[in-house]
């Protein structure tokens, strides 16, 4: 209800709203002057051709190639819940190979570095900051782990992840959630809930094969459910409607 929200989803000569993801549009339906028809979710679409980085060498971080990575792109934002992440990494067995990267802005702050060197795997927590080969980066690891505790939209670097067969854990917040089948293509855990996730990097790491699997699937989900052929076909579908109505 900011005032500037009378500029896009509140202004008053708008006659429909397409949503990035159902989380959206159901909030948007509790704000919006318009008839819930009018307001839809349509994925955005994605294409695995856009991802053919070679997965990184992430021995410039001192990680060995057997090593089982734990990534993490994300800004240093409250939301995105980087102190979940690195709670969780205290719950982790010691004497696993597990290693963590952070990708992202201000992963080098201070705030963020103190509660590194709090946790007792504070060697094996890379830091690789601001990277433009993030792709790459994630594509190198075994699994992605998003811990958003509030606000997410349907977020591009789960999708990235999914779409180079990273198995990913994330959080039911937004439209993270409905990217994966819990389970199947990825693991859900309810916002902010630091023994989920460790339990969730214990079992991929414990199973590689079922964390092999999952990434798979979570491939194969970004191929039949958030194709750019689907998204482009919803919204036309969706706009011949709103035509018709109109008239």
């Amino acid at each position: 209800y900011d005032p500037t929200s009378y500029l896009t989803h509140l202004h008053p000569r708008l006659d429909a709203i397409i949503c990035v993801a159902n989380a959206v549009r159901d909030d948007l339906h509790l704000q919006s002057r318009l008839p819930k028809e009018n307001i839809v979710t349509v994925y955005k679409g994605h294409s695995l051709d856009w991802y053919q980085d070679q997965p990184a060498d992430l021995s410039e971080f001192g990680i060995p190639s057997d090593g089982f990575v734990v990534g993490c792109v994300a800004n240093d934002r409250p939301r995105k819940g980087l102190p979940v992440l690195l709670e969780a990494s205290k719950l982790l067995p010691q004497d696993k190979d597990i290693y963590f990267l952070l990708v992202g802005n201000g992963m080098d702050s201070d705030h963020i570095q103190a509660l590194i060197q709090e946790s007792p795997m504070a060697e094996r927590i890379k830091v690789a900051g601001h990277r433009k080969d993030a792709p790459a980066l994630i594509a190198a690891c075994n699994v992605s782990v998003l811990p958003s505790i509030k606000r997410e939209g349907l977020p591009k670097t789960v999708i990235e992840a999914m779409a180079y067969g990273t198995a990913v854990i994330v959080s039911a917040t937004g439209g993270s959630a409905e990217l994966i089948v819990d389970g199947e293509s990825g693991i859900r855990v309810e916002p902010g809930d630091v023994n989920a996730i460790s339990s969730g990097i214990i079992t991929l790491e414990e199973d590689r094969e079922l964390c092999a699997r999952m990434g798979e699937a979570g491939k194969n989900r970004i191929l039949t459910h958030f194709s750019t052929e689907k998204s482009a076909l919803d919204t036309l579908e969706f706009l011949n409607k709103l035509v018709v109505t109109k008239r």
